[in-house]
């Protein structure tokens, strides 16, 4: 599926807060993935609760205070995880917490909900990220930057039952990412145009755009007219990860205990 933040009508859902829904939990495949867009200003606030859910946020533009006004900041570019546990609340796995707009200029975040089937373990942190503090990797072949903000294994040790990675991908004109299957996945573009492909569909891309793709499916980038800078994330069941990473349904141990 393709949706752009800029033909989506925005809801004003708290004073100095706007919501758009780009994917809602019951249109992702199998079920349980959401995604809105937040632009906040003036002050002002967007609380998050959602019972049995892990969160990844990420601020597309301006500066933003956890939790309260006397909070820590992240800037553009930042990532917060937060898993699903029972830390601070040992009877409901729910971790209340939210985004605070901060400085002059508007701030935009991505934020992207997993419902879980269980809480994670019960020392399961937050953990934050920001792009100028991870390694930068090159590409002459395919791509000017490949940056992981989380990688996957990061991910598993933080806590998460589905989030599996946060890359940030760029490509320069004439250059095309080859159509392959990923687990499920989005994509949502910080700048440039092209052509995406999700769910073997290819859509006209530019600032704010969203593609969603389920396991399996066919994505990937055809065309770029103008630089192409865009967020990905993956989501896999973390459970049947590791039981995978053990042995697989078609293999048995061969020895004998």
């Amino acid at each position: 599926m393709h949706v752009n933040v800029n033909d989506i009508n925005g809801k004003e859902i708290a004073p100095g807060v706007v919501e758009r829904v780009l994917l809602k939990p019951e249109d992702s495949k199998p079920g349980g993935l959401g995604a809105k867009h937040y632009i906040l200003t003036n002050g002002g606030q967007v609380f998050f609760e959602e019972p049995l859910t892990e969160y990844q946020h990420y601020v597309i533009q301006g500066c933003a205070k956890m939790n309260s006004a006397n909070g820590d900041l992240l800037h553009q570019d930042s990532a917060w995880f937060i898993p699903c546990n029972t830390r601070w609340l040992d009877s409901e796995p729910v971790k209340k917490h939210s985004l605070v707009h901060e400085g002059e200029g508007e701030v935009r975040i991505l934020t992207l909900t997993y419902k879980v089937p269980r809480p994670a373990f019960r020392w399961a942190k937050s953990r934050t990220n920001n792009l100028y503090k991870v390694p930068q990797f090159h590409s002459s072949r395919r791509m000017v930057g490949y940056t992981q903000l989380f990688r996957e294994e990061e991910h598993a040790v933080m806590g998460a039952l589905r989030m599996h990675g946060v890359d940030i991908q760029t490509n320069t004109p004439g250059i095309t990412l080859q159509d392959h299957k990923n687990p499920e996945e989005i994509m949502y573009f910080l700048r440039g145009k092209g052509a995406g492909v999700a769910e073997d569909i290819e859509h006209e891309v530019r600032a704010g755009s969203f593609l969603y793709t389920p396991e399996g499916d066919i994505h990937g980038i055809r065309r770029v007219d103008e630089t192409l800078q865009y967020v990905v994330v993956e989501f896999i069941e973390h459970d049947k990860m590791w039981k995978e990473r053990v042995y697989s349904e078609d293999w048995k141990p061969s020895w004998d205990w």
